[in-house]
C-alpha cells in the first residue's frame, strides 16, 4: 500500500521540495572562493590554512550536493524504502544492508549520504594534488571532478551508490596505471568495500584494472616482457571470481531486466557540454604536444598518455552505444565510472608534462556549463512534479514525512 505512492518508474514525483536558485548559486560561489583560497595558501606553503580551506571546501560539497540530490528518484526511493521496505533496491549489496539504520539517523536520509559521496570525489581530487605536488590547484581540480558534466550521472543524478563503488576502485586504478604507489592494504580494503557496494562492481573492476596493461614503461616491459601483462590478467582473474560467484546471480537479473523489459536511458554522455569539455581536454592535450615537441612515436611511448588514450577510446565507445541506440539502457550507466578514471588521466597527463595551466579551459567549460546551464535556470524547474537535481528540501529534517 505504502510503496504504490512511489512510482516505480521515471520521472518520479518528488514532494517535499522547492527551487532555491538564489541559495544554491551562493553555495556554488562559496565553493569557487574556497577553491581560491586553496590556490592562495598553496603557493604559499601555508599548510595549518590550506587544510582549513580544504576542509571547508569539502563541507560546502557535501551541503551542496546533500541538499541538491533531494530531488532526484534514486535518493527518494531509497530514503523511502529505509522507513516502509528496509533492504528493497539493494540485492546483492550488502554493506547498504548494514548501513541502513545509520542512514535512516542522518538529516535527510540518503540525500546526506550522497552529500558526503560527492566530497568523497573531491577530497580524492584534493588528495591527488597534494601528493603531486601541486597544493595550489587541489580546489580546482574538486571543481573540475563535482561540477564535471561527465559526472553527471554519479553526482547530479542521486547514483549514490554506484558513484561510491567506483569511487572506491580509484586506489586500484591509480596503481594499475602506475599514477601513485598507493598501499596494497587501502587497494584491496578499498576494492572489497566496492565489491559490496554496488552490482556493477564485475565491470568496473575491469575498467580499474586495464591500465595496468598498459602503463609499463619502455625500459620495465623489456625487462619484465609478457609477464607484468599476465601478472595484471590473473590479479583481475583472482578479483573477478569471487565477485562474480557473489554477485553474478543477481547482476545477471539485473541486466537481463535493463536488456529485456527497460527502455531508459539518458543522453548524458553525448549532451553539448560533454563535447565542448572533450574538445577543451583534447586541445589541452595538442597545446602541450606542440610545447613539448610531442609527436605520435613520444605519446606511444609514454605510459600516461597510453592510459589516457584508454579511457579516452573506452569513453567515445559508450558515447558511440548511447548515441547510436546500441544497448544504451546498459551502456549509459556505465559512462560515469569511465568519466571519472578518463579525468583524472587526463589531470596525472598535464601534470607529468607539466601543463597544468592547460586545464585552464577545461575548468572554464566546466565551472560555466555548472553556472549558466545547471543552477540558474533551477528557479524553473517543476519542484514536485519531476525529479530534478537542485530541487532541495522545503522543510528542516526533523519535519520530513517519509
Amino acid at each position: 500500500m505504502l510503496l504504490a505512492l512511489l512510482p516505480g518508474q521515471a520521472p518520479f514525483r518528488v514532494d517535499q521540495v522547492m527551487a532555491a536558485p538564489g541559495l544554491m548559486a551562493a553555495l556554488f560561489g562559496l565553493q569557487v572562493l574556497l577553491a581560491g583560497a586553496l590556490s592562495w595558501t598553496g603557493s604559499r606553503r601555508a599548510w595549518l590554512r590550506w587544510w582549513l580551506a580544504a576542509a571547508a571546501l569539502l563541507v560546502v560539497t557535501a551541503l551542496f550536493f546533500g541538499l541538491g540530490s533531494w530531488g532526484t528518484s534514486d535518493v527518494t526511493k531509497l530514503s523511502v524504502w529505509l522507513a516502509v521496505a528496509p533492504g528493497r533496491g539493494t540485492d546483492g549489496e550488502p554493506f547498504w544492508h548494514l548501513v541502513g539504520p545509520l542512514i535512516s539517523q542522518l538529516p535527510y536520509r540518503m540525500a546526506a549520504v550522497h552529500g558526503l559521496v560527492a566530497a568523497g570525489y573531491g577530497l580524492a581530487a584534493i588528495l591527488l594534488a597534494r601528493h603531486w605536488q601541486l597544493p595550489a590547484w587541489a580546489g580546482w581540480w574538486c571543481l573540475f571532478l563535482t561540477a564535471s558534466p561527465m559526472l553527471r550521472g554519479f553526482l547530479q543524478n542521486g547514483q549514490s551508490r554506484q558513484a561510491l563503488a567506483v569511487l572506491l576502485l580509484l586506489p586500484l586504478m591509480l596503481r594499475a596505471a602506475r599514477l601513485v604507489r598507493v598501499p596494497w592494504g587501502l587497494v584491496g580494503g578499498a576494492t572489497a568495500w566496492s565489491a559490496l557496494s554496488h552490482t556493477t562492481f564485475p565491470v568496473n573492476l575491469l575498467f580499474a584494472l586495464l591500465p595496468g596493461l598498459l602503463s609499463a614503461n619502455g625500459q620495465a616491459r623489456a625487462a619484465a616482457g609478457p609477464r607484468r601483462r599476465w601478472a595484471w590478467l590473473v590479479l583481475a582473474a583472482l578479483a573477478a571470481v569471487p565477485a562474480l560467484v557473489l554477485l553474478g546471480p543477481v547482476a545477471l537479473q539485473k541486466l537481463n531486466t535493463y536488456a529485456s523489459q527497460m527502455s531508459f536511458f539518458s543522453h548524458y554522455a553525448v549532451r553539448r557540454e560533454v563535447l565542448l569539455l572533450q574538445g577543451a581536454m583534447a586541445l589541452a592535450v595538442v597545446l602541450a604536444c606542440r610545447q613539448r615537441g610531442l609527436g605520435l612515436r613520444e605519446l606511444l611511448s609514454c605510459p600516461r598518455s597510453r592510459v589516457l588514450g584508454l579511457f579516452a577510446l573506452l569513453y567515445l565507445a559508450l558515447q558511440a552505444s548511447v548515441e547510436w541506440e546500441w544497448w544504451p539502457q546498459i551502456t549509459f550507466r556505465l559512462a560515469d565510472g569511465v568519466g571519472l578514471f578518463l579525468l583524472i588521466s587526463f589531470l596525472a597527463w598535464l601534470r607529468h608534462y607539466r601543463a597544468e595551466r592547460l586545464l585552464l579551459p577545461a575548468l572554464a567549460v566546466t565551472l560555466l556549463y555548472w553556472l549558466l546551464g545547471r543552477i540558474l535556470p533551477s528557479g524553473e524547474f517543476r519542484c514536485g512534479y519531476d525529479d530534478e537535481f537542485l530541487c532541495i528540501p522545503d522543510r528542516w529534517p526533523g519535519l520530513v514525512r517519509y
